[in-house]
């Protein structure tokens, strides 16, 4: 019951920071707008993949050896 108290504060205070921030904007300095995520210690960002090939994996892996694949016929 708490977390769920302390949950819906924490994202009425970030909207209302947010709010304040993007009025304050300068939108030469930043050009896209204030989310209310970014002043929420309690939301949790989640990380886009970094695109990698195989090859780029198996010089990072140790013992893995990168065999090109060869077309079957």
């Amino acid at each position: 019951m708490s977390a769920g108290r302390r949950e819906h504060d924490w994202s009425i205070a970030s909207s209302l920071m947010a709010l304040t921030a993007e009025i304050h904007r300068d939108r030469k300095k930043r050009g896209r707008p204030f989310k209310p995520a970014e002043f929420n210690p309690l939301t949790r960002s989640i990380n886009k993949p970094i695109p990698t090939t195989t090859e780029q994996l198996s010089a990072v892996l140790p013992g893995a050896k990168y065999r090109k694949a060869t077309s079957a016929k």
